[in-house]
């Protein structure tokens, strides 16, 4: 019985979407900050922007670095605390669970049409076909195994980011690239999927697989927004 291959998917014009910043929404990010999120190149040699299948997914991704801590907002913890009435002017506590109004100021909501062809690492196929080549890397990162749940998981990112720069170089029948990126479930719901979008040479100032960009500044009504907030329980402050 023949090993189980990375199973690829085609985007065929797939409509997706994406939260960025003005004026550029879908430009590489500086190559300064590359190398932080799940799906970058662990050495920094490629950039990777990432997308989702609705504006809903990717708001509930943007967002949840301020989800506030479960039954628990932190009051608890400040209510003994003396606090100098000058400082509590000048320096506010931010609320656990709030959001600064001017996060949104900059902010693009943006769709667009996905070409090429990307590893699915949500498919039974691609794990196995990867599991002998990051098994010990997992296990060395603290993971009781290479499977679904480690490719989910926010910390360490070194696993994810090994995976994304090992599928960057796999090539296909006829020695070019076997992929354009990778599509994967975010952590927050199976239901969202999500996908990261490889640079290749010559991408500039953005992936030759995004094409038709429509954009708009981002408003505090946008129903995907409100309901983004809603799930991760967040508040605007001022």
């Amino acid at each position: 019985m023949p090993a189980a291959e990375v199973a690829v998917v085609e985007a065929a014009d797939r409509i997706v979407w994406r939260v960025g910043r003005a004026p550029d929404p879908w430009a590489w990010v500086d190559r300064q900050y590359a190398g932080r999120q799940r799906w970058d190149d662990v050495g920094g040699t490629f950039r990777t922007i990432y997308a989702g299948d609705s504006l809903y997914a990717c708001c509930v991704e943007v967002l949840a670095y301020s989800r506030p801590d479960v039954e628990q907002d932190g009051s608890e913890l400040l209510a003994g605390i003396v606090e100098d009435p000058e400082d509590a002017r000048e320096f506010p506590v931010p609320l656990a669970g709030s959001i600064p109004r001017d996060w949104i100021t900059c902010r693009m909501a943006t769709r667009a049409r996905l070409a090429g062809r990307y590893a699915d690492v949500r498919s039974a196929d691609t794990i196995s076909a990867l599991r002998p080549h990051f098994l010990r890397l997992a296990l060395r990162l603290g993971y009781p195994d290479f499977d679904a749940s480690a490719l989910k998981s926010a910390d360490p990112r070194e696993l994810t980011q090994q995976v994304a720069s090992y599928i960057y170089a796999l090539p296909d029948d006829q020695g070019s690239t076997l992929v354009d990126g990778v599509r994967f479930a975010s952590r927050h719901g199976d239901e969202l999927t999500m996908w990261a979008v490889f640079e290749r040479p010559g991408d500039d100032p953005a992936s030759r697989h995004i094409e038709r960009i429509e954009a708009h500044l981002m408003d505090l009504g946008d129903p995907a927004l409100q309901r983004a907030m809603a799930l991760h329980r967040l508040t605007w402050r001022d």
